[in-house]
């Protein structure tokens, strides 16, 4: 039998769980497959990476051997090490079945520093169990670094022409920090290596590990034995809570005993759902609709979404930057509805938001209510645009004074299906008012896809996908705010 090494992937993933690295290692054909949204995260980590390394210029990057010739990626290492001074990429090393990449490690008057790079804007816990996991294999090899560092994104800077590497990242030693985890390391290791020596994989039933701190790519194989509507599916319940009825052995919700503890939510949802009832408070919901003020402006933003390293200058990193909104108007009450929409030239020299928020002030004019779902996101993306280009600053005033959040009927469940499962996000909210009509079946369908969607036509030269992509485009977002009019019409209804 071939030796199973571990890596600090390998050894995060055992950490959340055994079974899924037993998995991993020996049943990998059983994985669920990468969405598009995954890729994405990954291959912005990929270019994470690469601008760290230019805080050290000049390094030797051995990251090419990586995964096909990991024995090459050692022995140059070795190599270079041998020098009294250097800088190298993706530096491996190797003890027993362990093996480590370091991303930058740096060799200088007869002392190293090691260096581990984040997508991410702080150091969160599991980064210094991986980085710890990295310094045990390193010292184990023979090469103990006077520090090791955590690399992570700035979020409070802001790109003002070229890219600022120095700003751009934060620098952090964590070596005071994962010293003492390094016992528990070597136990851990231990205990992978016995496990994995296994016929079987270990009898480890789902739970709350199963997403923290990342999300598993064999739930597919671990979670078959549920039915496809479990309890799961609703998210009016508490995570407590369910996992709880699992516990018992309860894995829908018409099987929830009448004698489990519920909150005044989860109590709606069980209820609605085991006799097929919907909760109206048709009071709420009059008032509701009769504060509301003509025109009535229906009203969504796309907005470009977790992109690590800022595109356009004055954005920050992680800074969601509106590229798109779609606005149906209707001056009365029984009038046409009338649509009105933008969608940026996709051009990562030209920021969007000043044509974005120049058309968006015409188009709303000054009176009437301003219809969207979740006014906490637009509202917060209008407040960026007002910080960064202040020149609009009282227009925007204007607006966020008229704002409306149509979300609020379904979040305090003043209208509630057993067809939402508990959620009052507009993806749940919008078939169950209106059958037929929903996100189903949409080359685009989340705001997520939207974005990477939008960022695929940068550099994008074939005529017909750059026509279908933004046909797609406007057809999502279009659906938002036609939603947003039907639902208001179902509520006037009633």
């Amino acid at each position: 039998m071939s030796t199973i090494h571990l890596s600090k992937s390998a050894f995060t993933r055992g950490l959340q769980c055994h079974k899924s690295l037993y998995l991993k290692k020996h049943h990998p054909e059983l994985e669920d497959p990468v969405s598009e949204a995954q890729q994405a995260v990954f291959s912005g980590g990929t270019r994470v990476g690469l601008l760290a390394q230019q805080l050290f210029p000049g390094g030797i990057d051995l990251g090419d051997f990586i995964p096909d010739n990991f024995q090459k990626a050692f022995s140059e290492t070795e190599l270079l090490l041998s020098k009294d001074e250097v800088v190298i990429y993706e530096a491996g090393f190797k003890t027993d079945n362990l093996l480590c990449f370091i991303d930058i490690l740096t060799k200088k008057d007869g002392r190293y520093q090691a260096y581990e790079v984040k997508g991410s804007s702080s150091v969160k816990d599991i980064y210094l169990w991986d980085t710890a996991f990295q310094y045990h294999v390193m010292t184990s090899a023979g090469i103990v670094p006077e520090d090791i560092f955590v690399i992570y994104l700035n979020t409070s800077y802001v790109k003002q022409g070229e890219l600022d590497v120095q700003q751009l990242f934060t620098i952090e030693s964590v070596k005071d920090r994962i010293l003492p985890l390094i016992p528990q390391v070597k136990e851990q290791v231990r205990l992978m290596n016995a496990m994995l020596a296994n016929v079987t994989p270990p009898a480890i039933d789902i739970g709350p590990h199963c997403s923290t701190p990342y999300g598993c790519n064999f739930t597919g194989h671990c979670w078959k034995h549920l039915p496809e509507d479990s309890l799961f599916s609703y998210k009016g319940l508490k995570s407590k809570t369910q996992w709880s009825l699992y516990q018992q052995g309860v894995y829908k919700v018409e099987d929830i005993p009448e004698t489990q503890p519920l909150n005044r939510q989860e109590q709606l949802v069980v209820y609605t759902q085991k006799n097929q009832t919907t909760h109206i408070n048709r009071e709420a919901i009059r008032i509701f609709l009769s504060n509301l003020n003509y025109p009535l402006y229906f009203l969504d933003f796309e907005t470009l979404f977790m992109v690590s390293i800022p595109i356009y200058d004055n954005s920050s990193p992680f800074q969601q930057i509106p590229f798109q909104y779609s606005l149906h108007i209707k001056n009365e009450p029984h009038a046409e509805v009338v649509h009105k929409q933008f969608l940026a030239q996709a051009d990562p020299y030209v920021d969007p938001r000043e044509a974005f928020i120049r058309q968006l002030i015409d188009e709303l004019g000054t009176t009437g209510d301003i219809l969207v779902y979740n006014a906490t996101f637009e509202k917060g993306r209008l407040k960026e645009i007002q910080r960064q280009m202040p020149q609009f600053a009282t227009a925007i005033d204007s607006i966020l004074r008229r704002v409306v959040d149509l979300m609020k009927p379904f979040q305090s469940r003043q209208y509630y299906t057993p067809e939402m499962k508990g959620s009052f996000s507009i993806k749940k909210v919008l078939p169950a008012l209106v059958p037929g009509l929903s996100y189903e079946g949409m080359d685009i369908a989340d705001g997520g896809a939207a974005s990477q969607a939008f960022m695929s036509l940068f550099g994008e030269t074939d005529a017909q996908t750059i026509t279908k992509t933004r046909n797609d485009l406007l057809k999502y977002c279009g659906l938002d705010t036609w939603a947003m009019v039907e639902i208001v019409r179902k509520l006037n209804t009633i």
